[in-house]
C-alpha cells in the first residue's frame, strides 16, 4: 500500500516505462486497447502517471512474466492482480539461472558489450523456446523498443541499435524462408510509404501473416504511392499493408493514405500498422489500423469470415 508521502506523486511515461519494466510504447497502446492505465495529462498533454498506476502496471508485468496474455491480465483490479500474482509464486520456482528461457535484460547486455555471437545465439535460443510467433510479440518487439529506448537515454550507440536491428532482420528472413505461404489467402501486399526507409517492420509483419496462412507479396521499403496501386493489381492482391514508424511524418503521411484509398481497387482492403500509426486518424471507411499482433489475426478472422 503506497503511503500518503507517495500517493500524490505523479510520473512521466519514461520514468513509468523504467520503473515497471513496461515501454512505453505498451503503455500507450494498452491505454488505447484494454482502457488501462488512463494517465493524468499536464497542460501540454504529456501524459502522468500515479503511484497506483506504477504499483498496478508492475503486478501486470510479474503476471506477464509467468506466462499470462496482455488480455488477461491488463484492467484488472490490483487485488485481483495481486492475487494472480501470489498463486504463481506459490507454483512456479524463481528463475536462478540463465538456461530457463530468453531473457530481454540478457540482450541488452549482450548488445552493450558488442557479443554478435552471443546476440545470435540468444535470438536462435528464443525462436526455439517461444516458437516463431512468440518471439515476433514477446521478443523481437519488445528488443526493439528496448533497444530504442537505451539509445534515446544514450546508453547505447547508434551502431548498436543499427547492428540489432540487422540481425534480427537476416534472424527474421530465415523464418520467412522456412514458412512462407505462397497461395495462402489474403494475398497481402507489403509496403512503406515514401521517404519511411525502416523494413524491419514490414519483415516481422510479413512472418507473422505466412505463419497466419497469409500470402505475402514484399513490396520492400519507400515505395511511391503509384508503384504500390500498381502491383496491387498487377499481382492482384486483397489487402495492402502499410507499415508506419515514428520517423512519418503525420500530415503527408495521411495524405498518402488518402491517395491509395481513392485509387486502390474496390475489392483490396488497407491495413496500416506500426508504432507511427498509433494516433493516426484518417476519417475515412476503408482502413483497418492494426496496433498488435493480436490484432491482426483478429483482421485475418474478420476477412476470412466476410468471405465465407
Amino acid at each position: 500500500m503506497a503511503t500518503n508521502e507517495n500517493t500524490n506523486q505523479q510520473y512521466s511515461i519514461r520514468v513509468a516505462s523504467r520503473l515497471t519494466g513496461i515501454s512505453s510504447h505498451t503503455l500507450r497502446m494498452w491505454e488505447r486497447r484494454y482502457g488501462f492505465p488512463v494517465p493524468d495529462r499536464t497542460p501540454g498533454g504529456a501524459r502522468r502517471y500515479s503511484a497506483d498506476d506504477v504499483e498496478q502496471l508492475k503486478l501486470i508485468s510479474r503476471a506477464l512474466e509467468a506466462g499470462y496474455r496482455p488480455n488477461e491480465v491488463v484492467g484488472k483490479s490490483r487485488e485481483a492482480l495481486e492475487a494472480i500474482v501470489a498463486t504463481q509464486a506459490e507454483v512456479l520456482p524463481p528463475r536462478t539461472d540463465h538456461t530457463t528461457g530468453p531473457s530481454l535484460e540478457r540482450m541488452i547486455q549482450l548488445v552493450e558489450s558488442d557479443d554478435v555471437e552471443g546476440i545470435r545465439d540468444e535470438m536462435r535460443a528464443a525462436v526455439a523456446v517461444l516458437g516463431p510467433k512468440r518471439f515476433l510479440d514477446d521478443f523481437a518487439h519488445p528488443l526493439l523498443v528496448r533497444v530504442g529506448e537505451r539509445w534515446r537515454e544514450g546508453h547505447l550507440s547508434i551502431r548498436q541499435e543499427h547492428l540489432t536491428s540487422e540481425l534480427l532482420t537476416t534472424q527474421i528472413r530465415a523464418l520467412i524462408a522456412g514458412y512462407e505461404v505462397t497461395h495462402g489467402s489474403p494475398t497481402v501486399l507489403l509496403s512503406t510509404l515514401p521517404d519511411e526507409l525502416h523494413s524491419l517492420g514490414l519483415q516481422m509483419v510479413a512472418l507473422y501473416l505466412a505463419l497466419s496462412g497469409a500470402g505475402v507479396r514484399l513490396l520492400g521499403p519507400s515505395a511511391p504511392v503509384g508503384d504500390i496501386i500498381s502491383a496491387a493489381v498487377a499481382l492482384d492482391v486483397d489487402v495492402v499493408g502499410l507499415s508506419v514508424s515514428v520517423a512519418s511524418p503525420p500530415q503527408p503521411t495521411r495524405q498518402h493514405i488518402e491517395g491509395l484509398l481513392h485509387e486502390l481497387p474496390r475489392k483490396v482492403e488497407l491495413w496500416v500498422g506500426g508504432d507511427g500509426s498509433i494516433d493516426l486518424m484518417v476519417g475515412k471507411r476503408g482502413v483497418r489500423f492494426i496496433h498488435s499482433f493480436e490484432a491482426i489475426d483478429q483482421v485475418l478472422a474478420d476477412w476470412r469470415r466476410a468471405r465465407g
